[in-house]
């Protein structure tokens, strides 16, 4: 027999809820001055790790040269191709 009321009664459950949590230590204004002093020279050692030097390129621009340079091989050897193809269609 088909009915609308469900076969088993539905279990609460707690599945997707978060126990409340406390931080595991005070931590005091001293240390908070020096991590945020650390978190500082870390960026200012990324930034200028990041920094190009004169001179040199990004791995960003040698990967788009050496792309731009290959279209215009490819391209060039493909021209040359077809002005071969077309002198022998001419001739004969």
């Amino acid at each position: 027999m088909i009915t609308n009321q469900d076969a088993e009664p539905i279990q609460p459950s707690n599945r997707g809820q978060v126990d409340p949590t406390q931080p595991v230590q005070q931590i005091d204004a001293a240390e908070a001055e020096r991590f945020a002093d650390l978190k500082k020279q870390s960026e200012m050692q990324e930034s200028e790790s990041g920094e190009v030097e004169e001179g040199m390129i990004s791995p960003e621009e040698l990967q788009r040269q050496i792309r731009e340079n290959l279209f215009k091989n490819g391209f060039n050897k493909a021209m040359e191709k077809a002005r071969e193809i077309s002198k022998e269609l001419k001739q004969g």
